[in-house]
């Protein structure tokens, strides 16, 4: 899998290269299997090893160092299982790979088994493939509605907010309250954990500080902000999409009121599935392709939405904008005729392929035995 992961997918303009990592979780649970219970559980070995193996904020270096501190502590230079998870640290351990996109922190292979999770209720084993796709629709129809539920939770109910920040308020606009809630915990450590140390004067409109976090032991975070953008030393929105604590007091400094818009992910907002359309059910080989078409819709919709939402109430405004999406749509009917809405006999065509025309006889199955089944 290492070896297949970045072959199959590979980086592009849009898309960085695709790393295969360990799961860390696995490896936790592992130690006690390994070590045995005594040192695990009847010392402060397990508390050591999570500060540094959990945290993300520490150097490369000062885990290697920290690592090599807690062995010769606890006597455990020569165990080899211990050596062979140091030596591929750079496939687990989050200070390896913070400045790498995580995508919704996939560290670990909870979504793959809860997904197994979810559908083993629904599922039995020894199912004809007609009993298993009623199950699987009744699966489908649960999670659909459970969306639906979240949807109307988060549109109709308003968060409570907690500060007196304007940033605060247009972020409970934009993002659903799963994320705002991530959000509020950044936003009051920016508030009270976070001393500056030294703030330069702006430059092009780019304001640096050094700032200090109070929880943090000699830890100093660089944060460059403007109006509309932020560099940061702690990679937090790189790896996690969440906008940092060290960025929000940046952005406090120096009176930002709008959450910049180019630390808006689309797949945290509230709007992020308007962007589904037909196009994420055309069946096709192209997988990095159907991908790339998948996220510039999303964009295309973000884009209309926030249109939408300036016109507000103007109906003059309003009617310019359907105009104009009216002329689009003129203009793709005209076109080479790939941007038309297929047709439900077009679209099974495309699924299943050209239809026979003569008579298809279908005889029977042979009955085989299958493991757990019988001779059903």
């Amino acid at each position: 899998m290492r070896a297949a992961v970045p072959e199959v997918f590979k980086g592009t303009n849009e898309y960085p290269t695709t790393k295969h990592h360990l799961c860390m979780w696995h490896i936790m649970q592992k130690f006690h299997v390994k070590l045995g219970n005594r040192i695990c559980k009847e010392t402060d070995f397990m508390e050591k090893m999570k500060k540094l193996i959990w945290s993300s904020i520490i150097e490369p270096d000062e885990f290697e160092s920290g690592w090599l501190s807690v062995m010769k502590e606890f006597k455990l230079e020569g165990n080899k299982w211990l050596e062979k998870m140091y030596s591929v640290r750079k496939s687990w351990i989050p200070t390896y790979f913070r400045g790498e996109p995580m995508f919704g922190l996939m560290r670990t292979t909870s979504r793959s088994e809860s997904e197994n999770f979810f559908f083993s209720q629904f599922h039995r084993q020894g199912s004809t493939l007609c009993e298993f796709w009623l199950r699987f629709e009744s699966a489908m129809d649960k999670q659909r509605n459970e969306t639906r539920r979240l949807n109307h939770e988060s549109n109709s109910s308003l968060p409570i907010i907690i500060s007196e920040w304007f940033i605060e308020d247009d972020a409970a606009d934009l993002f659903t309250s799963a994320i705002l809630y991530k959000l509020q915990d950044e936003i009051v450590s920016s508030c009270l954990n976070m001393q500056i140390k030294k703030m330069s004067e702006e430059i092009d409109g780019v304001t640096c500080l050094e700032i200090r976090d109070v929880k943090v032991k000699d830890k100093i975070f660089k944060v460059s902000v403007s109006y509309d953008h932020a560099v940061y030393s702690c990679n937090k929105f790189v790896m996690c999409g969440i906008v940092c604590r060290h960025t929000f007091c940046g952005l406090k400094q120096i009176g930002v009121v709008k959450f910049p818009r180019s630390m808006v992910l689309n797949r945290w907002m509230k709007i992020a599935e308007s962007g589904s359309s037909s196009v994420s059910f055309v069946v096709s080989e192209d997988h990095l392709k159907m991908q790339k078409v998948a996220v510039k819709v999303s964009h295309i919709w973000f884009d209309f939405r926030k249109v939408v939402n300036k016109a507000g109430t103007d109906l003059d405004k309003l009617d310019h904008v359907h105009g104009v999406v009216r002329q689009l749509s003129t203009y793709i009917d005209v076109g080479d005729g790939n941007g038309g809405v297929m047709s439900k006999a077009e679209f099974m065509a495309s699924v299943l392929g050209q239809q026979p025309t003569e008579e298809v006889k279908v005889k029977v199955p042979n009955m085989c035995k299958n493991k757990g089944s019988g001779l059903k």
